[in-house]
């Protein structure tokens, strides 16, 4: 199997190749150049590979929520891809590409996804672990100011993601002692999307929507 990661949700960019099992990738924290990175950073992991566009065998992009415009670059270079050699497309939530980040090894019972979402909220995603260690949401994904934040279970977390360090007093009064560590430097990435793929059902290229969780924004 050849699949293609594309993660652009948030500030951080990144992409990853995985060819057989094996995974290389290009990952930067660079807000606004995601569209001058992506592409060139396709054609590198491609090329090291030694193939092409043609030896693809589908997709994996992050699927929101996340910042409008990175979102629908990422969106919309996997869309190209997909439409031009017909390939399917794994549409991953970031929230779940971020948790996994935090811990590919299942090895926390609880995680709290926290992306900055701006206009003075946060993108928050709750993630349980089944005793067989799959791990699932346990919970909707939810945009809400920091200070409205509703754990689903009383614990203890493992909180990570870019929130927490944009709104810290905030968060700090509502998770209080119910979260035993914190990771303010995770991000979601690409090699997290490839990791979950298999986790959600493929989709055409023309099927491919962007979950932006916050309803009144539609453009």
């Amino acid at each position: 199997m050849i699949r293609l990661g594309i993660e652009t949700a948030t500030d951080h960019c990144s992409v990853a190749l995985e060819v057989h099992g094996d995974v290389a990738s290009r990952d930067e924290l660079a807000p606004r150049r995601h569209a001058e990175l992506l592409m060139p950073w396709i054609r590198e992991l491609l090329a090291d590979a030694g193939i092409g566009f043609e030896d693809l065998d589908a997709l994996a992009v992050s699927r929101g929520p996340g910042g409008f415009t990175s979102l629908r670059i990422g969106l919309g270079v996997a869309q190209g891809i997909a439409l031009a050699r017909d390939l399917p497309i794994h549409a991953v939530s970031t929230l779940a590409a971020l948790a996994q980040a935090a811990d590919s090894d299942r090895q926390a019972d609880r995680i709290l996804t926290l992306v900055d979402a701006r206009m003075s909220e946060v993108y928050a995603g709750f993630f349980g672990r089944s005793e067989g260690g799959q791990r699932s949401s346990i919970a909707p994904e939810a945009v809400l100011p920091p200070a409205k934040l509703e754990l689903p279970h009383p614990g203890p977390w493992l909180a990570v993601g870019s929130g927490l360090s944009s709104y810290p007093e905030a968060l700090s009064k509502v998770l209080q002692d119910r979260v035993t560590e914190t990771r303010p430097d995770l991000w979601p990435d690409a090699r997290s999307v490839l990791a979950l793929a298999d986790t959600v059902e493929p989709v055409r290229a023309w099927e491919l929507e962007p979950q932006y969780v916050r309803n009144d924004v539609t453009g």
